[in-house]
């Protein structure tokens, strides 16, 4: 049930929205929603496209925070204009004396809802997976770090927002349909920056080699060389890990044609839970007499 928690939170949003629209009317919901997706869209497309036109155009480097910054003012503006075009559209379009009237409320009007009802569980969806993520490589980072066996026993549990996360992703279709428009998390690039962050630590690498499901991937030397790269290294540095997802090496080797299915399919919390119970604490010496 607490793994579940985010897919109960979006039926029950649908089965409200549905009611409301249903007893109140679709047109604002509908009207929100479909202002929605275009600030969505405008949102994506800005944060992907917006570091390569500063690259081309102006040469220069733009970060992911300040892309980022520009996209969310981009698409706020664009949701603002097309709230209010769509709620003048479509309060024509379903004014009582339209034949479309028919479909403002009931069970038409519950239906029509379903379409923001999509839009919304995108977004929240998509946040619930960047916060997994986020939340994910810090807890795969504390487990790198030198002399992590001395804390055996007093490890925290993994963050529940991993396990919100692969629910969420054992949705059919949510996991591919996210990848295509989430720049943050997508499944490839995401584990090929936690097998960048494994290889910087012996131990952790070492245990996580008998692990059937991320062993094989461990076994590339790509790892260790993509350490190096600048971006990669200040990312990890500064443990920036949407800087670290998004580094354009991290997405060339998730793209690799023998890295990306194994990459894409990897599960990595269960690997994770072995290396933490596989731990055995550390003996503090007896102080001499």
């Amino acid at each position: 049930m607490t793994e579940s928690f985010p897919i109960l939170l979006a039926i029950l949003f649908v089965v409200f929205s549905f009611i409301f629209a249903m007893n109140k009317g679709v047109t604002n919901l509908l009207a929100s929603g479909l202002a929605l997706a275009v600030g969505l869209v405008i949102l994506w497309g800005a944060s992907a496209s917006l570091p390569r036109l500063a690259a081309t155009y102006l040469d220069v480097t733009l970060g992911w925070k300040p892309c980022f910054g520009i996209a969310v003012g981009l698409a706020l503006a664009g949701y603002l204009v097309a709230r209010v075009l769509f709620g003048l559209a479509l309060k024509k379009l379903f004014n009582p004396d339209h034949s479309f009237h028919r479909f403002v409320d009931g069970a038409p009007g519950g239906f029509l809802s379903l379409l923001p009802s999509l839009v919304t569980l995108i977004l929240f969806f998509t946040c619930v997976r960047a916060a997994g993520t986020v939340q994910e490589l810090n807890f795969l980072d504390t487990l790198a770090q030198a002399g992590i066996e001395r804390a055996a026993g007093t490890i925290p549990a993994p963050p529940i927002s991993i396990r919100w996360r692969n629910a969420v992703e054992c949705l059919p279709f949510v996991a591919s349909l996210l990848d295509r428009i989430d720049p943050f998390s997508r499944r490839a690039s995401r584990h090929a920056a936690a097998m960048t962050i494994v290889a910087k630590s012996v131990e952790l690498r070492a245990r996580l080699l008998g692990h059937a499901s991320v062993g094989a991937l461990l076994e590339s030397p790509r790892w260790t060389a993509l350490a190096t790269d600048p971006l990669v290294a200040e990312a990890l540095t500064k443990q920036d890990r949407v800087a670290l997802v998004t580094a354009p090496a991290i997405q060339a080797a998730a793209a690799e044609p023998e890295l990306h299915s194994s990459l894409e399919s990897l599960v990595l919390l269960p690997a994770l839970e072995s290396f933490v119970h596989s731990l055995v604490p550390v003996a503090e010496p007896e102080p001499l007499p």
